[in-house]
């Protein structure tokens, strides 16, 4: 089990800023998941970045379980 942090869009548009994931395995197998789940924001998915316990990690990172993965999608500003 995971807890996921939803942040700006994916929060608006999945109407929740956290819940509770059964999964184990890869951060690039949990964007695949998640895109599963929620296949209206595929396109935002792809080019969002994944905190784990507060450090970015890559694709390959390995969840073992009862880790805070922060989904963050890109920002801009001005």
């Amino acid at each position: 089990m995971v807890k996921l942090l939803y942040f700006a869009i994916l929060r608006e548009k999945i109407g929740k800023q956290e819940e509770d994931l059964d999964f184990l395995g890869s951060v690039g197998e949990l964007r695949q998941r998640l895109i599963e789940l929620y296949p209206q924001l595929r396109d935002v998915l792809k080019v969002c970045l994944f905190a784990v316990n507060h450090e970015y990690v890559g694709e390959d990172f390995i969840l073992k379980g009862g880790e805070s993965v922060a989904v963050i999608p890109p920002v801009s500003g001005g």
